[in-house]
């Protein structure tokens, strides 16, 4: 290979020298690239960008829905040696100037939906020389197939294995907290080496449908880098993953891989048993989930109803894959575990003064691999604390390991609250109150009560054929205060039509506090 530290050379160049060429690389619909017209493609945009000045090591944010120009995008910038800023399509105007800012972006390359809320922040963003456009054209604008046909393909620019080449931003970290994720060539071959080969062991016969975005690094790894890397077919899925279109999908491309989210494996559950779809999913090699927490009871159902077992992960865009995972059929797993570390992932929990936990204790995750970051981009204060010395990261999220060494996730370190001297974990209150008939969905969070003191508060959305309501919210309360610890019942519960959700189906828990200075009256939790 001509620049092994390129990462789109990397992916590219040893499809070619292994003779696949000729196979298909990506798919989207009715449309389909081989890899060698994708190498061309990409050889082209490489081109193009060049002569719009485009330098090494610059940012080029890409706000596109997932189709093979957007992929085409992504490869095509770190071909040019720049680096690719990949951002939600569900971004609002506010959000991109944040984005684009903060990268530092030069150029923006956008398809036809998205013009617009581009061209809103245009103003505001003078350091963006360029925009290329997919589709309509925005004023001044330069068009994306114009350009791509109308240059030479180039060679890929020589990059180091550690030099960034993808900028990722971290979900659900909250308005005004962005946390910028550097990628490269060296991270994301490591984590192909623990996702890819060694968990999903994925080869060039698979056929890789992810709906995961790829603006996030678990859509970006499954949906596009993972498959490439074993010269496998990575079929894109640009709609928003509705079942009827999703079945179709699943129907028209028989995928040997699926990737979602829980959200999504229980939206195609409830769809197929609605609509009489029997065992959707029988025919998958593998049915892959995670970017948010399984609950316990949906695993039986995609088993039953969907036709398949399911492996289960945990993981962080700063190492660009899961860190702990298992499949349902595990010997010894049990749902709403997260399953072990992967090869080459080392974990460990630790409590607040950074010892070592025992057994059956909640401690923070630290951990340890060849695909952890560097750092947050523009070292970002909210990211500072957490790169430690001998290369651990500690993350936000609290852990319990059992004696048979699966991982149980207890919820976010800030997101854990202590009610009379007593740690409550919100993700243990929710699994009780989802195991009632009557909830589908619940969050909890701690809320001030009109002491001043936090008790949990929960936000519950009903299932079929319930109504919220007092009756309801008391049944509920009597029903954790029977299968938890007392003190760790909700005080109060707000009956919700939804949760709030990111783009990838991550919970929103910040955006379910209360409102600051409000107090309530809470009971004493204190059992009759």
């Amino acid at each position: 290979m001509s620049q092994a530290g390129n990462l789109a050379a990397w992916l590219i160049e040893a499809a070619q020298a292994s003779g696949a060429g000729s196979r298909c690389a990506l798919r989207e619909g009715d449309r389909a690239w081989t890899y060698d017209e994708l190498a061309t493609t990409v050889g082209r945009l490489s081109g193009a960008l060049r002569a719009l000045r485009l330098g090494r090591g610059e940012r080029v944010l890409i706000l596109m829905r997932d189709t093979l120009e957007a992929a085409a995008a992504i490869l095509g910038v770190i071909h040019a040696g720049a680096v690719a800023v990949p951002v939600s399509e569900l971004a609002t105007p506010d959000d991109l100037r944040e984005y684009v800012l903060h990268a530092g972006a030069v150029i923006a390359i956008v398809d036809e939906p998205h013009a617009r809320v581009l061209d809103a922040i245009r103003s505001a963003t003078h350091d963006l020389r360029e925009v290329i456009c997919v589709g309509a054209r925005l004023a001044g604008s330069h068009d994306f197939h114009a350009l791509v046909a109308g240059a030479a393909p180039q060679p890929p620019i020589a990059m180091g294995p550690s030099d960034v080449c993808v900028l990722l931003y971290s979900a659900g970290s909250g308005p005004g907290e962005l946390r910028a994720v550097p990628h490269c060539q060296q991270t994301i071959s490591a984590a192909h080496d623990s996702f890819g080969r060694d968990l999903l062991q994925l080869t060039s016969a698979d056929r890789m449908l992810s709906v995961a975005r790829l603006s996030t690094a678990y859509g970006l790894g499954s949906g596009l880098l993972q498959p490439l890397a074993v010269q496998a077919e990575s079929l894109l899925f640009p709609a928003q993953p509705h079942s009827k279109t999703l079945f179709q999908a699943l129907d028209s491309y028989r995928p040997t891989v699926l990737v979602a989210t829980p959200s999504v494996y229980a939206q195609l559950a409830h769809d197929a048993e609605r609509l009489d779809v029997a065992r959707p999913l029988v025919g998958l090699r593998l049915a892959v989930a995670g970017a948010e927490g399984m609950p316990e009871r949906l695993i039986p159902r995609i088993r039953a109803v969907l036709g398949t077992e399911v492996v289960v992960g945990y993981g962080l865009t700063e190492i660009f894959q899961f860190a702990l995972a298992g499949r349902s059929s595990d010997p010894g797993a049990r749902p709403g575990v997260c399953g072990r570390p992967l090869a080459g992932v080392q974990v460990r929990l630790v409590d607040e003064d950074g010892d070592p936990v025992g057994v059956d204790e909640i401690g923070t995750l630290e951990l340890s691999c060849g695909s952890l970051f560097s750092g947050y981009w523009g070292g970002a204060a909210t990211g500072e604390h957490d790169l430690r010395g001998g290369g651990w990261f500690t993350t936000r999220d609290r852990f319990m390991v059992d004696r048979a060494g699966f991982y149980h996730h207890c919820g976010r370190v800030d997101d854990l609250f202590k009610v009379g001297g007593k740690w409550v974990s919100p993700t243990e209150v929710e699994r009780a109150l989802v195991a009632h008939e009557a909830v589908w969905e619940a969050a909890v969070i701690g809320a001030d009560d009109e002491e001043g003191l936090i008790k949990p508060l929960a936000f519950v959305v009903t299932n079929v054929g319930h109504d919220g309501g007092p009756e309801l919210e008391a049944e509920l309360k009597d029903y954790v205060k029977n299968v938890l610890a007392p003190y760790k019942y909700p005080r109060w519960i707000e009956f919700v039509d939804a949760l709030p959700r990111g783009p990838g189906g991550k919970l929103l828990r910040y955006k379910l506090r209360p409102s600051r200075g409000r107090r309530r009256r809470a009971e004493t939790g204190t059992l009759p």
